[in-house]
């Protein structure tokens, strides 16, 4: 199929590997429905699966060339079911059973669903209902959201998704006690529906809920909605969710042109409900298909590499399905992207410290660009993540990390500005223990390392006398204290005490997220302070300050909204009621990351650095959708690299309309997914490297324990191939 027949096509299938130009394909359609077919800019709606993969189309449309007019909306399927139950609520409040219609809803993101479920959960934990399970509160709570979400996207009522659940609990002494937990976890699920219906709350499984069964079978709806839209693009429909590729068939019959791309060997997000099987059904619905087989990305080498990872993994592949090389010729013999260790390091740091030196000479001597590198691991602990910074920093070569599945409260950055909160927060009357203080002192004060940031919080604060959260003056402590910390660092510690000292006496508290912007503009960005220059924490600050406000505005309701700041002014030095609900608001926020609570997804959190080494779990690197020149495989004696993340509580496969209502998730299955997990991560992996990939391995992990893990053992039998 011709280029040109790829644009006049009126619905048409388009797969492929990563690389194969299938985005830009879809750039073009775009642009030539804008430029040759004269079509609006409103009339065509863009669909991915992340609001970050959508960029791409964003910066080719902000061309010059583009033609004035209408903007063309590239959006994801859930920020389109928001807006549709936001237009329509009057049409879909009484049919989706809220108590009152007339009140406006609350739309809640993940922080402030997390917020309301956690009494619910709280309630539970202290009944010991979730005796059973050896979990923390927040990830109870993200499991229990997590069924919501995947019962609403798949169709299921709670009944069948928590039915389905129960066939994964193996038989045995444990038994009715992981039973009763999950039924647990049901009877909360319940309570919290209610709860959203009851007050007006529409997290995101009640949105979608709402969507798929209301709006959607609502002829009105259903037609205005359909409508307004004329020329859809569907990218990377193998990481939608059933629900949107759902919504995608419904709508064809209605489209004058549609393009639905799909990347094979993909379903990264299979975890978040991502459906890459009925992705691929989804070329029966459309008029045309094409397969494009040539990857421009990957290294030379990768398609013969990529053949012998699906022999040994027992996956056959058709001669006609391989893809060629981006020169369209046969691999040459033994030219493999893949760089084999010539020994094992015996210990994990060794391991650490190769890795370094082997970035230091691309960067040094080869002139690769530091944004060009990758550094993965199936985990990156905390520990790995400050060893590759540190040395990284200490050898020139700027490096960043991103790990979204951690919680908040385990970024440092964003302990120092909870922990500096609760000092100008004495209202709250939250004490924080003196060693956050002591960690606080050390990441906001450059020159502080932590023997002395100790050392000082020792000496100007108490976590247990009567004195509030007041720090003590420097020029007060004794004369061995002050030379031991440094004056250099009393006078930035001043300057910060200082500081707090100021906003605890001004007329009017601040919102919590207005206090993490000012701080970090006024004091903690300045040179001598702890996050000049530092990109990580700016990132920490920015998404900490983002999460604040979004909470503000869906817990506060009118106290929280900008209207009503202006009539929270203090004039006689009291609190006022206005101002006391904005402290309540801000201790709630506290409470809530300080419990572990997961943070929501921001776009800046995504946004590729070019300028900096990227630091990332594997998975991490592939939701990025990005290639680059080098990656380091570290680790790869790991268990981890096919593991999946404990959850007793839910579970992504089960949870799924391909998997058979009434058949028990056994063993052999869980085997089998693993190893097609495995599969699909190292050649999405290799797919998306341009030269070369560098494989890591200790003989020891950083537990301390002997690695056999599954990715050393595939490597190896690809070794034997050859």
């Amino acid at each position: 199929m011709t280029d040109e027949s790829i644009l006049r096509s009126n619905t048409l299938f388009m797969s492929g590997p990563f690389g194969a130009g299938k985005t830009s394909a879809a750039i073009e359609r775009v642009l030539w429905l804008l430029r040759q077919e004269r079509v609006r800019g409103d009339q065509i709606l863009v669909l991915v699966p992340q609001r970050s993969l959508g960029q791409p189309y964003q910066e080719a449309l902000r061309s010059s060339d583009v033609p004035a007019g209408s903007l063309v909306q590239v959006t994801t399927a859930a920020t389109l079911a928001r807006s549709s139950v936001a237009l329509y609520w009057p049409l879909a409040a009484g049919a989706a059973g809220f108590a009152d219609p007339r009140r406006e809803p609350t739309f809640l993101n993940l922080e402030t669903t997390q917020y309301h479920m956690a009494g619910l959960v709280e309630r539970a934990v202290q009944q010991g209902e979730f005796d059973a399970i050896r979990l923390q509160r927040g990830r109870i709570v993200s499991q229990v959201l997590d069924n919501l979400n995947k019962s609403a996207l798949h169709g299921f009522t709670l009944e069948e998704a928590y039915g389905r659940l129960e066939s994964t609990v193996p038989p045995g002494e444990k038994m009715v006690a992981r039973l009763n937990v999950l039924r647990t976890a049901h009877r909360i699920s319940r309570e919290f529906r209610q709860l959203c219906l009851a007050e007006s709350l529409v997290d995101y499984s009640l949105q979608m809920q709402i969507f798929l069964r209301v709006i959607l079978e609502n002829e009105w709806s259903k037609t205005h909605l359909f409508r307004k839209f004329r020329h859809l693009i569907m990218d990377n429909a193998e990481e939608e969710t059933y629900a949107a590729q759902e919504l995608v068939r419904l709508w064809l019959p209605h489209l004058e042109s549609a393009l639905i791309v799909v990347d094979e060997d993909g379903g990264y997000r299979a975890f978040l409900g991502a459906d890459a099987e009925n992705a691929g059904r989804m070329a029966e619905f459309t008029k045309e298909r094409i397969r494009l087989r040539d990857s421009h990305v990957a290294a030379s080498g990768s398609s013969a590499l990529i053949d012998r990872i699906n022999r040994a993994s027992g996956q056959q592949v058709a001669d006609g399905n391989r893809e060629a090389n981006a020169g369209g010729s046969a691999d040459p013999p033994g030219d493999s992207p893949i760089v084999f260790p010539e020994h094992s390091h015996r210990f994990y740091p060794q391991m650490i410290e190769w890795a370094v030196d082997g970035i230091e000479r691309l960067v040094k001597s080869e002139g690769v660009a530091p944004g060009e590198i990758v550094v993965l691991a199936p985990f990156v602990s905390d520990a790995l993540r400050f060893s590759l910074l540190s040395r990284l920093e200490e050898r020139g070569v700027p490096a960043t990390s991103h790990r979204p599945s951690r919680a908040l409260n385990a970024e440092p950055a964003v302990r120092t500005l909870l922990t500096l909160a609760a000092l100008a927060h004495p209202l709250w009357q939250r004490r924080p223990p003196r060693a956050d203080v002591a960690l606080a002192l050390e990441s906001a004060i450059a020159p502080l390392d932590p023997v002395r940031a100790s050392v000082l919080a020792q000496a100007v604060y108490s976590d247990r006398d009567g004195t509030g959260v007041t720090l003590r003056d420097f020029e007060g402590l004794r004369g061995d204290v002050q030379r031991r910390v440094s004056f250099a660092s009393g006078e930035l510690y001043e300057r910060l005490r200082k500081w707090l000292a100021g906003y605890r006496a001004e007329s009017e508290f601040s919102p919590l997220d207005r206090f993490f912007a000012r701080l970090f503009g006024e004091l903690l960005s300045q040179p001598g302070f702890g996050f000049h220059d530092q990109p990580d924490a700016a990132r920490m600050t920015d998404r900490l300050a983002r999460s604040a406000r979004e909470f503000r505005w869906a817990i506060g309701g009118q106290d929280g909204s900008p209207e009503m700041e202006e009539a929270t002014q203090v004039a006689d030095g009291s609190p006022r009621e206005g101002v006391t609900r904005k402290l309540e608001i801000g201790r709630a926020y506290v409470d809530l990351v300080e419990s572990g609570a997961l943070g929501a997804l921001y776009v800046p959190e995504w946004t590729v650095e070019d300028s900096a080494v990227f630091i990332a779990p594997a998975y991490t690197f592939l939701l990025r959708n990005r290639a680059v020149d080098v990656q380091f495989w570290l680790d790869i004696g790991a268990e981890g690299w096919w593991q999946r993340i404990h959850q007793p509580l839910t579970h992504p496969y089960v949870l799924s309309r391909n998997w058979p209502r009434d058949k028990i998730w056994g063993d052999l299955d869980e085997l089998q997914r693993r190893q097609e997990s495995l599969r699909r991560l190292t050649i999405g992996l290799l797919r998306r490297a341009r030269r070369r990939v560098y494989l890591g391995l200790s003989e020891y992990g950083e537990s301390g324990m002997e690695q056999r893990g599954p990715l050393l053992r595939l490597l190896n039998r690809i070794q034997v191939q050859e």
